[in-house]
C-alpha cells in the first residue's frame, strides 16, 4: 500500500509534467492567493440590481427547452466559516413552515409567468443551506408541493443536499425514508474533511465518524448514490491531513466526491467568516504550490482507485453518479427554474437571482404576487455566446455544431485567435468536431476560463490578456 511519501512523490511528478513555472510566467495564473471559480457566466457576484418585472418582460416568450429545477432551502444549524451563501441559523419550526408556504407560492408565480400549469423537469436539485434540516413531516410537505408543480416523470435524477447529523438516529432514518419515497436518487452530502480538528475550525456540526455513519445510512435506506464534498487548501490544513482525508474517503463507501479549493473571497451572496480568519492569520493559508499539490493528490489518489474525473472536480465510480443537474445547466446550457431566497433562474437568455440577504423582502414580494427578483441580466449576444462556450468547455467539451446551432456562430471564426493562443500554451486542443481541455488546462480550468471572459466580467484586474474581448 502506498505511503504518504509515495503519494506526494507521485503527485509532484504529475505536477512537473504541467510545467507550472512556465505557465505562471505567462500571467495566466494570478500571483498570490487570488482565486474565483467559474461556476456560472457571468459571475453571480457581478449581476446588477434590477427591476424584476422590467427584466422579465425583456424576453416575453422564451422558447420552450429542457428545464431543470432548483429549490433553495436557506436553513442551517450553524454557520460554516467557508460558506458564502444565504442562510438562517437555527430556525424555529414556525420559520420552516412559513418558508414552505412562501416557496410554494413562488412556484405558482414562476409557473404563471411562463403560462404553464406545471413544468416537467429533466433534473432537479434541492440545495442550501441544509435541505435536510426540516423535520420529516416538513420535508414531505415541501417535496409534495414541488412535485405537484414540477412532475418528475421524465426526470433523470432527483438530488438532495444534506448534512451528516441530519441523517442519523430515528429522525435521520425517517428523513431518509421520506426522501426515498419521493424518488430521491442521489444525496450530495457536505463532509468537507475527515479530520475532526479541521471540522471544528470550519464550524461543522458533525465529526468524521458521523460522516462515515451517514454514508452507510444513505445506502441502507436504498438511495442509489451518495456524493460527498471535500475542501482542500483550507486554513491550517497540511498535505498530510489531506492525504489522510482522501484515504478515508476511498474506504468510506461514497460513490463520488466533489473536490473544492477553499474560496476565501465570496463567490456567493455573502462573505464567509473565512476572510476574517485569513486576515487574522494569513500564515495559515497554504501557498499556491501547496494548494496545487493537494489538488493533484486528490486527483491521482481518486483515479488510481477507479474514480474517474468529470466536470474537472468531480470523481465518480462511474458516470451514473455524476450530478445530472450540473450536466443540464453547464453542458446542455438548459433553462433552470429556481425558487427560494437567493435562488437563481435562467430563462433562455434572462438570468435572475432572488432576494437573499434580505429574506423578508423575498417573502414580502412573493406574498404580494411579485417575482422576488433582486438582480439579473438579459444576456447580449456576445455574453450568451461566451456562456454557451465556457460552461461546456470547463465541464466537458464544446461540440462545434451544437454551439453553432445555439448561437448562430462558427467557433473557429468567432474565437479562433483566442483558442489558438490557449492551444499554443497547451491548455486546450480541438479538431473539426470539438474543443476540449488538455490535462494541463483541466488542472487550471478556472484560470483558463478567465482567459476567454469578457473584460467587464473579470473580477480580478490582473487576470487579462491582449485578446480578451470587452
Amino acid at each position: 500500500m502506498p505511503t504518504a511519501a509515495d503519494w506526494i512523490q507521485r503527485a509532484r511528478e504529475e505536477l512537473a509534467q504541467l510545467r507550472i513555472p512556465e505557465l505562471r510566467a505567462t500571467g495566466i495564473l494570478p500571483h498570490g492567493d487570488q482565486f474565483l471559480p467559474v461556476v456560472s457566466y457571468p459571475p453571480i457576484t457581478m449581476y446588477p440590481k434590477v427591476d424584476g418585472a422590467e427584466l422579465l418582460a425583456s424576453e416575453p416568450d422564451p422558447p420552450p427547452q429542457v428545464t431543470a429545477a432548483y429549490v433553495h432551502v436557506p436553513f442551517c444549524a450553524r454557520g460554516c466559516s467557508y460558506c458564502h451563501w444565504v442562510k438562517k441559523i437555527n430556525p424555529s419550526a414556525g420559520d420552516i413552515d412559513d418558508y414552505i408556504d412562501t416557496v410554494t407560492l413562488e412556484m405558482d408565480l414562476a409557473l404563471a409567468r411562463l403560462g404553464r400549469a406545471s413544468i416537467p423537469v429533466s433534473t432537479c436539485l434541492f440545495g442550501g443551506g441544509t435541505p435536510t434540516l426540516p423535520s420529516p413531516a416538513q420535508l414531505d410537505r415541501l417535496i409534495s408541493a414541488f412535485r405537484a408543480r414540477f412532475p418528475l416523470d421524465a426526470c433523470r435524477q432527483f438530488s438532495f443536499e444534506a448534512e451528516p447529523g441530519n441523517l442519523l438516529g430515528p429522525q435521520g432514518r425517517e428523513r431518509l425514508r421520506v426522501l426515498k419515497d419521493h424518488g430521491v436518487q442521489r444525496i450530495s452530502m457536505g463532509v468537507q474533511s475527515f479530520d475532526d480538528a479541521i471540522l471544528t475550525r470550519m464550524g461543522r456540526t458533525h465529526t468524521a465518524r458521523q460522516a462515515l455513519d451517514a454514508i452507510t445510512a444513505i445506502h441502507d435506506a436504498g438511495i442509489e448514490s451518495v456524493s460527498i464534498d471535500l475542501i482542500y487548501g483550507y486554513l491550517g490544513l497540511t498535505v498530510e491531513h489531506w492525504i489522510r482525508t482522501m484515504q478515508i474517503a476511498l474506504s468510506s463507501g461514497a460513490d463520488a466526491w466533489h473536490l473544492y479549493r477553499l474560496r476565501i473571497k465570496r463567490y456567493g451572496e455573502v462573505q464567509g467568516q473565512v476572510l476574517d480568519e485569513y486576515i487574522e492569520a494569513p500564515e495559515d493559508n497554504p501557498e499556491a504550490e501547496r494548494v496545487w499539490l493537494m489538488k493533484m493528490l486528490g486527483q491521482v489518489m481518486s483515479v488510481d482507485h477507479g474514480y474517474d474525473q468529470h466536470f474537472t472536480r468531480i470523481f465518480c465510480r462511474d458516470r451514473s453518479h455524476i450530478t445530472e443537474f450540473m450536466w443540464d445547466y453547464c453542458c446542455e446550457v438548459s433553462d433552470v427554474v429556481g425558487t427560494g431566497p437567493s435562488a437563481w433562474s435562467n430563462y433562455h437568455r434572462t438570468f435572475t437571482m432572488n432576494w437573499g440577504s434580505r429574506m423578508d423582502t423575498w417573502r414580502e414580494s412573493v406574498h404580494a404576487g411579485r417575482m422576488p427578483v433582486e438582480r439579473g441580466i438579459f444576456r447580449d449576444p456576445e455574453t450568451e455566446a461566451r456562456r454557451s462556450f465556457l460552461l461546456p468547455l470547463k465541464n466537458d467539451r464544446v461540440l462545434k455544431r451544437k454551439f453553432e446551432r445555439r448561437t448562430g456562430l462558427n467557433v473557429d471564426a468567432h474565437l479562433g485567435p483566442e483558442l489558438a493562443r490557449l492551444q499554443g500554451l497547451g491548455l486546450l486542443d480541438q479538431d473539426e468536431r470539438a474543443v476540449w481541455l488538455t490535462p494541463r488546462g483541466r488542472f487550471f480550468a478556472d484560470e483558463t476560463m478567465w482567459q476567454l471572459t469578457q473584460k467587464r466580467w473579470v473580477p480580478f484586474p490582473e487576470i487579462q490578456h491582449p485578446l480578451m474581448p470587452e
